[in-house]
C-alpha cells in the first residue's frame, strides 16, 4: 500500500527511563507497523546504562531506517546537571510531520521533569503511559 507522505503524518515521541521502556517498548512496535505514515522517536534515558531492549531496538532502527529514531542517554535526569532540553529540542527542530504526539513513561520525578521542560518548548498535550511495572 503506498503511504501519503505530503503533510498527513503523526511524529510519535517517547520519552522514558528505566522503569517505563517495557510499558512503551510494545505500543512502539505496534506503531511502526501501522498502515498510516508516522514516524517514532525514542528518547531513552537510563542511570545505569542498562538499556532494556537495547538489541531489539537495535533491529527495530534497521528495519524502520526512516521511521525510527532511538536516542540513549546515560545521564541521571534528576540531576541537575543534565539538561535533555538537548536532545528534546533536536527531535523537535528535525521534525516533518504534521503533527506530534507526546507519550512519557517513566516514574514520576522523571515524568514532572520532562512535563517542565515540554511545557518550555510550548507543549502542554502529554499522554502519560500506563506502567506494566512499578519501583
Amino acid at each position: 500500500m503506498h503511504k501519503d507522505v505530503k503533510g498527513m503524518g503523526v511524529h510519535y515521541i517517547y520519552i522514558t527511563d528505566d522503569l517505563g521502556i517495557a510499558s512503551v517498548f510494545p505500543t512502539i512496535k505496534l506503531k511502526l507497523t501501522d498502515e498510516e505514515y508516522q514516524q517514532v522517536s525514542l528518547l531513552y534515558f537510563s542511570v545505569n546504562e542498562q538499556y532494556v531492549f537495547r538489541k531489539e531496538l537495535q533491529i527495530l532502527e534497521r528495519r524502520f531506517l526512516t521511521q525510527l529514531y532511538v536516542s540513549y542517554t546515560s545521564k541521571d535526569i534528576q540531576a541537575t546537571t543534565l539538561s535533555p532540553n538537548e536532545e528534546i529540542e533536536a527531535v523537535l527542530n528535525a521534525n516533518t510531520m504534521q503533527r506530534l504526539d507526546f507519550i512519557l513513561s517513566g516514574n514520576e520525578e522523571f515524568i514532572e521533569k520532562i512535563k517542565s521542560i515540554l511545557f518550555f518548548f510550548d507543549i502542554n498535550e502529554v499522554q502519560i503511559q500506563e506502567q506494566f511495572f512499578t519501583e
